[in-house]
């Protein structure tokens, strides 16, 4: 065989190989973009379910403290209606 038949095997061949390892980079770096999507995602939805969860604790205890001041406005009410029957016939 002939040394150019050689160099042109040579030639091809190993740019065969490149334009494999440019294919090969190509979808490899497509599939670490989806790979960083990916987790992405997943880190905003364990953020956004941290956040969910501290707002349910939080409305929880605003509930709670609206129904124990609603309880100390209906006693508040109770009393000044009693204190205004006792007072009604008060010299002024």
């Amino acid at each position: 065989m002939p040394i150019e038949h050689i160099m042109q095997f040579l030639t091809l061949f190993f740019g065969s190989t490149t334009f494999v390892s440019i294919y090969i980079a190509w979808k490899s770096r497509k599939s670490d973009v989806k790979k960083a999507e990916a987790v992405a995602l997943e880190n905003m939805q364990v953020v956004y379910d941290k956040f969910t969860e501290q707002t349910d604790r939080k409305f929880e205890e605003m509930q709670t403290l609206i129904s124990k001041q609603a309880e100390e406005i209906k006693s508040l009410k109770s009393q000044i209606a009693d204190y205004e029957k006792r007072c009604k016939h008060c010299q002024k």
